[in-house]
């Protein structure tokens, strides 16, 4: 599983200095002519998607979440045990 972050109107010093102070390990990816926020639909954020092995978007949360939550934790290990 790969989580990647995706932003298309900060500022690159901003998005170094938000990925030191919360320990973001996650790749950071500067969309500056927004081309992916266009493809995807998004115009707001924050926006999650899950992808499939194959590659098919099967789930979009368009909102914050506490990632840490059990509800999520079992979303993520279901998406994860999907068969391959």
């Amino acid at each position: 599983m790969v989580l990647l972050k995706v932003s298309s109107k900060e500022k690159e010093q901003d998005l170094i200095k938000y990925k030191n102070e919360f320990k973001v390990t996650s790749p950071l990816l500067m969309d500056d002519n927004a081309s992916v926020a266009n493809a995807y639909g998004i115009w707001n954020r924050p926006n999650t998607f899950f992808i499939s092995r194959e590659g098919k978007i099967v789930g979009r949360v368009v909102k914050e979440m506490d990632w840490t939550s059990s509800k999520m934790k079992n979303l993520i290990d279901y998406l994860l045990k999907e068969k391959k």
